[in-house]
């Protein structure tokens, strides 16, 4: 696993500007980034032990410099794994030093949904925050916020690009905001890269933004 490492991208509150949280994300390294191909379903699968230890050494130095959340992705399929307790055990030892905010991300590849179910009750109990990652496209529905309620829905950078397109579907925008909070769950909207997608976000009750805009936080 040298190859790889887990950088931050910051999070901020939509109102203040102020960074409040930030999501690991995995990078390869600068000398095989070159003809690489992306990261195949089966390697986070097959490296999940490994992944997570890259997370929590990622995570640790955060917390030495910032109190902030931190989110980070894990599949389904990861999620249901028979290997992602000691997974959750390792990473559960890091709250009493940070909060840690599991993303929930969709995938087509079968999984056990009894397994997930359950793994995902446990995280609950021992004092993980929930997300949903890339709401509003693929999988993501209703459905999913009533099977997983989490404290955080994650909105696909697609809805706030979109948003930019006409007043129409910037109403369609704010509705869909109002919709997620008045259920409880806090808002993230993804993919802030200009200006005007910044003011419109600004006009929803969203609690968190995360895009390019704010790369230099």
């Amino acid at each position: 696993m040298n190859n790889v490492s887990y950088y931050s991208q910051s999070i901020v509150g939509l109102q203040s500007g102020k960074v409040l949280a930030c999501e690991l994300l995995i990078r390869r390294q600068l000398t095989v980034v070159q003809n690489s191909k992306p990261f195949s379903a089966n390697f986070f699968i097959d490296n999940l032990v490994e992944l997570t230890n890259l997370k929590i050494t990622a995570v640790k130095k955060i917390a030495e410099q910032r109190n902030v959340w931190v989110f980070m992705n894990f599949s389904r399929r990861e999620i249901a794994n028979i290997s992602f307790n000691l997974c959750s055990n390792r990473l559960s030892k890091l709250l009493a030093h940070t909060q840690i905010v599991i993303e929930v991300t969709e995938c087509e590849a079968k999984h056990n949904e009894v397994i997930f179910e359950k793994n995902l009750a446990n995280l609950k109990k021992h004092g993980f925050q929930i997300a949903i990652d890339d709401y509003g496209v693929g999988l993501s529905n209703i459905e999913s916020l009533n099977s997983i309620n989490p404290d955080f829905v994650k909105l696909d950078i697609s809805l706030i690009q979109k948003a930019t397109t006409s007043k129409a579907n910037a109403i369609k925008f704010y509705r869909l905001v109002d919709l997620i909070r008045n259920r409880g769950h806090k808002v993230v909207i993804e993919g802030i890269e200009t200006k005007e997608q910044l003011l419109i976000a600004k006009k929803t009750r969203a609690e968190l933004a995360q895009g390019y805009l704010y790369h230099h936080l």
